[in-house]
């Protein structure tokens, strides 16, 4: 082999050791990222405020298994409704995991580490309150760990939707409506600002869900359409006054379903002795399916700079505003 033959060996040999070492170091750095992404997303705590309803309590289970710790606001967290025996049902069901053999890989809900951190607190709150707000404030920093005193997120699910045509509907109604829809999720943000400026963290509101569900949506939903929008353009206003704060606010745009069924309790299953069908304690049908809630609810929180919108939708097609 001569001189040249060699010199041009040994430049391939070095520049195949360089691509083998950025490999390895690009495999070594993502590897290193995510353990550090999953290990910040575990000690970050989540309040979702109205778990009465459906879409909030899908919304509180949903964090709840990708290993949040939830503060799942009820209006009565020590009472039998359909939301308390769901919650009490998935206690249980993690006091099994925790029984039975331990899956070693990080991540598995089994893991130790996920253990540690993934957990529903319920608590009370009527976040149409002032005072029942002030007390769940006060509440979430008493069960907040020693050394911290903020909130990665703040994801309202109240709402209320009240039928009727526009033509004989009492101003009642839409008084109530224009109060669960419209003011309660403004007064969350008022009262919880402080501890999510504290993480930087964001607050995340659902909007208006008649468009999507179709043109016969209209008909007796007009005030409460009319609320929700009111929603969507207050979310605008709220993310641009908060920007400097490092708060960042994110909507929500749920999917064609009946706003009657996504603000409703949830509806425990039964057992059918008849047909031979026996439901297990606290099991329901969530009105959202579980992929729609992922492609909207984990970007919206776990994304360094989320987009104004996301659509629950089941397809990975996410609305951007």
């Amino acid at each position: 082999m001569d001189a040249e033959t060699g010199a041009i060996l040994a430049l391939q040999i070095l520049a195949l050791c360089s691509i083998v070492a950025a490999l390895l170091a690009y495999l070594m750095r993502q590897s290193r990222n995510a353990t550090d992404e999953y290990e910040t997303r575990n000690k970050r705590h989540v309040l979702v405020t109205s778990c009465d309803t459906s879409v909030g309590l899908q919304i509180a289970v949903a964090l709840y298994e990708a290993g949040y710790k939830v503060f799942a606001g009820l209006l009565d967290p020590c009472g039998m409704s359909p939301s308390m025996k769901i919650l009490r049902a998935i206690e249980q069901q993690r006091e099994k995991e925790e029984d039975g053999p331990v899956d070693a890989s990080y991540g598995n809900p089994q893991d130790p580490e996920v253990r540690a951190h993934r957990q529903i607190v319920p608590l009370e709150l009527d976040s149409t309150r002032e005072d029942s707000l002030r007390a769940c404030l006060d509440a979430v920093r008493a069960k907040l760990p020693a050394g911290e005193d903020g909130l990665w997120a703040v994801v309202h699910t109240g709402g209320l939707a009240l039928p009727g045509v526009i033509e004989r509907q009492p101003s009642s109604a839409w008084e109530s409506m224009l109060r669960h829809n419209l003011v309660a999720p403004l007064r969350t943000a008022r009262m919880f600002i402080p501890l999510l400026r504290v993480k930087r963290g964001r607050i995340i509101l659902l909007g208006d869900s008649t468009t999507s569900y179709g043109t016969k949506a209209g008909t007796g939903l007009v005030a409460f359409s009319a609320s929700k929008k009111a929603v969507e353009g207050a979310a605008d206003a709220l993310k641009s006054e908060l920007q400097s704060s490092g708060v960042d606010v994110v909507l929500l745009k749920p999917p064609p379903v009946n706003p009657l069924i996504l603000y409703s309790s949830p509806v425990l299953k039964t057992s059918d002795v008849e047909s031979g069908i026996v439901s297990s304690e606290g099991t329901w049908t969530a009105p959202v399916s579980t992929q729609a809630i992922q492609n909207s609810l984990m970007p919206a929180l776990t994304s360094p700079c989320p987009r104004m919108s996301y659509e629950m939708v089941a397809r990975s097609r996410l609305f951007c505003k």
